[in-house]
């Protein structure tokens, strides 16, 4: 399996400072963009995913920063042959002490009290491809041009299914509440040749429908990403918006994910 990874973070047209984290392997990196191709046959561990930090005083920017190094360190220790399960396990465990590292760091200093962040991220392992989310930055597939959202939003107007609810009350986050779940499933059951994934922070989604984000990487073939920045731009660009395509391509055309 190969991946065509493009991937962008920007602070948008309102938000003064970047409060968005984007991880590729290990590479950590904001107000910047990346491409690059990884063959998984020389990296069969390989782990991307966007932070979305929030709190004051620049404490988003901490938060993000923070939850994106500490399970990039946690990763570089994942062994191998590990079951689905196992995996999940291991998530679950990682996501509770990076949540009570979050709170012990906001904890010390006033400035810093309350900061959280959302984490979507893809986990490419030993040929299987599993999403984890935590809050609402979101994970999309598109398909034969069909695009579908494959995580759930941690939010409440997703629990409440109401637009009136502002999308902005997260009910899960890191360093938010007392405590954490995560997220860990494959990544849509199956993976075939020429998928793409689209990892997003809420600013792209939030500014843009589901329709017109596959409208534009149906019919951008060269410029798709710069397009998705353009285009939530110019319908406000009101928070910071952290985009990565990946586009899977294989021998075998396709992968049955385990349910284990």
């Amino acid at each position: 399996m190969k991946l065509k990874i493009l991937a962008i973070s920007d602070k948008g047209c309102v938000r003064e400072h970047n409060e968005d984290m984007v991880l590729i392997g290990d590479n950590i990196f904001r107000d910047d963009r990346k491409e690059l191709i990884v063959d998984l046959k020389d990296k069969p561990i390989f782990f991307v995913a966007i932070a979305d930090g929030m709190g004051g005083h620049n404490a988003g920017e901490i938060a993000s920063e923070l939850v994106l190094t500490e399970m990039a360190k946690r990763i570089r220790t994942i062994e191998e042959g590990l079951s689905e399960k196992e995996l999940a396990d291991k998530f679950s465990i990682w996501a509770k002490e990076i949540h009570s590292f979050i709170l012990e760091e906001g904890n010390k200093d006033d400035n810093k009290k309350g900061m959280g962040s959302t984490l979507v991220g893809i986990l490419f392992y030993e040929g299987r491809v599993y999403y984890i989310n935590v809050g609402d930055s979101r994970l999309y597939r598109l398909r034969r041009g069909n695009l579908i959202q494959i995580s759930k939003d941690h939010s409440l107007q997703a629990v409440i299914r109401s637009e009136e609810v502002p999308s902005n009350i997260i009910l899960n986050s890191f360093g938010g509440g007392k405590g954490i779940f995560i997220d860990f499933y494959p990544a849509g059951g199956v993976v075939l040749n020429d998928d793409i994934l689209l990892l997003c922070s809420d600013g792209l989604s939030d500014m843009l429908t589901d329709d017109e984000i596959e409208s534009i990487l149906n019919n951008e073939k060269e410029n798709v990403i710069d397009k998705l920045l353009e285009e939530a731009k110019k319908k406000g660009g009101e928070d910071n918006i952290s985009i990565v395509l990946i586009h899977i391509t294989m021998e075998n055309n396709s992968i049955e994910m385990e349910t284990s």
